[in-house]
């Protein structure tokens, strides 16, 4: 039986939930306070997303801002290619609420994670 691992950003406005992670494929949650928004970065794989709480709006970028989408609860999920530039923020006065899904290997983002923020 696995266990969910729950991790907290220094700053405490950022909270990863892993569900589950192996070279296959990596899930969980990600928690993020009102008016916060993550470094720009991409992924080796694709990510999808689903808003499960409020809204999040992603920046993504090929080279410059090639455009925003709006994650709203209930609503279409977000397919990020490999290699992608984006953003995660959430610029409301509520918190945001989004499932992550990477397909394939991020193993090395998980650890990078684990040993940068607190464990709760």
């Amino acid at each position: 039986m696995s266990m969910i691992e729950g991790y907290m950003s220094p700053d405490k406005k950022v909270k990863f939930y892993i569900a589950h992670s192996d070279v296959e494929f990596s899930t969980g949650i990600l928690v993020m306070s009102p008016k916060t928004e993550l470094p720009k970065h991409n992924r080796p794989v694709l990510e999808r997303l689903r808003q499960i709480y409020g809204i999040s709006i992603i920046k993504l970028y090929d080279g410059e801002n090639i455009g925003e989408v709006i994650l709203a609860e209930g609503g279409k999920p977000l397919e990020i290619p490999p290699k992608q530039y984006h953003i995660h923020s959430n610029p409301t006065d509520d918190k945001s609420i989004t499932m992550w899904k990477a397909e394939g290997d991020i193993t090395h983002i998980i650890e990078e994670i684990r040993r940068t923020f607190r464990k709760i």
